[in-house]
Parts: C-alpha cells; sequence; structure tokens
C-alpha cells in the first residue's frame, strides 16, 4: 500500500456512530462511509446541510483531506516547520515527503482519546507505581547479596534500613496506583472498583513484606542458603505476598494499558513487550519455587534435600524474571511521561477540511 493510500486510509477513520457513550482509550473504530475529520456526517451529506458543494471535477478524498497543513508540524527529517504546505509536496529543507512525516509523528486517533483529568498528575502517579515497587524489589535483592557475602565471604554487613526503604517505596507505589483509579471520565464505574480493590491489596502486601523481611529474615539471618525451622511459614507467606502482587497488577492492568496506548508507538505496534503479563508468569514461576519447598518440609524419603536445591533454583529464576520485567515497565513508564504530559497530535490539530477552509474564508 503506497504512502497516500495510507494517509487517506488514516485520515478516514474514525468513530463509529453506532457507538454511545464515548471513545475509550485504544478502542478503535472504521467507517468507509464517513470523515475521520469529519463533523459526525458523511462529505454529501454534510455538503448539503452547510449549503456548500464539492467543487466540479474534485472526489471525495480531495473534498476531505486538507490541501495545506494549518498547524504546527516538524519535517521527521530535518525538524523543518511544514506548517502552510501542501500534503503533496516535499520538505524544502531535506526533500522527506510531507505525508511520511504525518505517517510518523501524526496520531489518527489523539482526538478520540478522552482527555487526562490532571495529565501530570497522572504522568507522575504512573512512574511513582513503577519506580515505587522497583525500589522494594531491589532492596530484597541487596538482602539476599548481604546473605551470599555473609555465608561465602564471612563479611559482617548487614543492611538494617534495606527492609524499611522497600516498606517506603511500596507506599510511594500505592500512592501511585491511587492516581489510575480514574485518570480521566471515560473510565467507567466497574474499572474504578477494579483499580481501587488493586490499590487496597497494597495494605496486606506491605503487612506481609514486613513480616517476611523485618520478621524472619532477622530471625534467620540466611533464609536462602541456611533456612531454620520458620523457612516453611516464610514459604507460605511468599506465596501470600505473590497471590497479593499479582491481584495489583490485575486490578490496574486496564488503566495501566490504557495509559500507554495514548502512545501511538505503543498503539501501532512498534512496541509490544506485555511485560505486566510477563511479570505474572515470572510470580508463577518464583511461587511454585515456594510450593516445592513447602512440598519438601513433608517428604523425608531422601529427596527432601534435591527438592530443597530445585526450589532455590527456581526461586531464583522467577525472581530474576520479574526483576527484569519491573524494569522493562519502569522504562515505559519513563518513555510515557511526555506522552501523558501533551497530548498527541491529530489530525485536526494540523489541517482543515476544505468545508472548514471554505467556512474561514468566508
Amino acid at each position: 500500500m503506497s504512502i497516500s493510500n495510507r494517509l487517506h486510509k488514516s485520515i478516514t477513520l474514525r468513530h463509529s456512530k453506532s457507538h454511545s457513550g464515548g471513545v475509550t482509550d485504544g478502542s478503535m473504530w472504521y467507517a468507509d462511509d464517513s470523515s475521520f475529520l469529519g463533523l459526525g456526517t458523511t462529505n454529501m451529506d454534510q455538503s448539503e446541510q452547510d449549503g456548500h458543494h464539492n467543487p466540479p471535477g474534485s472526489s471525495d478524498g480531495e473534498a476531505t483531506i486538507a490541501r495545506q497543513l494549518t498547524g504546527e508540524l516538524y519535517c521527521i527529517g530535518c525538524g523543518y516547520n511544514l506548517r502552510g504546505l501542501s500534503i503533496r509536496s516535499n520538505c524544502p529543507e531535506c526533500g522527506v515527503p510531507v505525508r511520511a512525516t504525518i505517517l510518523g509523528l501524526v496520531d489518527p486517533h489523539a482526538d478520540e482519546l478522552s482527555p487526562l483529568i490532571a495529565p501530570k498528575l497522572s504522568a507522575i502517579g504512573l512512574n511513582a507505581w513503577s519506580m515505587g515497587a522497583m525500589i522494594a524489589v531491589m532492596m530484597i535483592w541487596v538482602l539476599r547479596i548481604a546473605e551470599v557475602l555473609r555465608d561465602i565471604f564471612d563479611t559482617t554487613w548487614t543492611p538494617m534500613l534495606a527492609p524499611w526503604i522497600g516498606i517506603s517505596g511500596l507506599i510511594l507505589s500505592m500512592i501511585g496506583g491511587a492516581t489510575m483509579i480514574r485518570p480521566h471520565r471515560g473510565v467507567n464505574r466497574l474499572e474504578s472498583i477494579r483499580s481501587a480493590i488493586g490499590v487496597s491489596l497494597y495494605g496486606a502486601l506491605i503487612f506481609v513484606f514486613s513480616a517476611i523481611y523485618l520478621g524472619h529474615d532477622a530471625a534467620a539471618p540466611s533464609p536462602l542458603l541456611d533456612p531454620s525451622n520458620s523457612s516453611l511459614s516464610r514459604s507460605i507467606l511468599r506465596i501470600a505476598m505473590f497471590l497479593l502482587i499479582a491481584g495489583i497488577i490485575l486490578g490496574l492492568r486496564p488503566q495501566a494499558v490504557g495509559l500507554a496506548v495514548r502512545s501511538v508507538v505503543v498503539r501501532t505496534g512498534r512496541v509490544d513487550r506485555q511485560s505486566l503479563m510477563a511479570l505474572l508468569a515470572s510470580l508463577g514461576i518464583a511461587a511454585t519455587g515456594d510450593l516445592i519447598h513447602v512440598l519438601s518440609t513433608y517428604i523425608s524419603m531422601g529427596i527432601d534435600d534435591v527438592l530443597s536445591i530445585i526450589s532455590v533454583v527456581v526461586i531464583s529464576l522467577g525472581s530474576v524474571l520479574f526483576t527484569v520485567g519491573m524494569v522493562n515497565i519502569c522504562i515505559d513508564t519513563v518513555r510515557l511521561f511526555p506522552v501523558l504530559v501533551r497530548p498527541g497530535v491529530g489530525l485536526s490539530d494540523i489541517f482543515e477540511t476544505n468545508h472548514e477552509k471554505s467556512r474561514r474564508s468566508g
């Protein structure tokens, strides 16, 4: 498909009149008989209502597509301001077709997305949600590294503040998650309740986190390499922690995805990570390791030691995958910050229809 045909197809996308209640994030409808810019009706109907008719010899495509850019649009090649140029022309500085810049930078569905109630607050909250969780994860790694150094290299380093910093990170993540309950008016009541339930699970998560890393780990400084008699209860608490994290992810995932699709790069498939689902998978692997450890405590037929080693390997694998997933989410939320603060450039921001131009000229 040529660039001009793709552009014409993008321009003729709009919200179908058969849907009610507004457009939700990421939703896309195709209508062959109406203009994306439009005005709620087809070109013919609008011409009859306004009393204007297309010039003789002009096609519907020419009547729909603007003859020149009326808004700020900067060349994708050199950054030159293309305002006032025809969309069929090339950049006077570098020769890149104007249509290529439109296809690369303009979001055909920017006008369909419900505006955020507080864009900057939503951007900060999304980053606080991911960064706070990342802080808690890193503090757990600090505790495990300190354990390895004590058992292997006979060091005396004990990071006493690490659990408290991890709890502070969870509190920060909870506050950030609260900003995602209803970021825009297009969120319905059930979605808001689902997100609120996800945020409420942070209270139980903080309690379980403190019970593990301030309670059990203080009594048994080497829970990974030299578990004590309380290792069974610690594994059960870890499984509960994984379930709570999974509940938080499932509760807030629709809102997180709804914010992510505001980026045209994400929505058009140029970035496709599914990081939240990968987190759930890694949580399942880590929880499986703890389940194996629980099983090993009830087996005394000579394979309990083997099961304990397998559980350590599986838990370590799940923890590494979970950390990698959290790093990807933090990177994605940082990239989304400017997208959320500044709305995307829509088709109506850069050019007008012939009817709008005629009315403006008149």
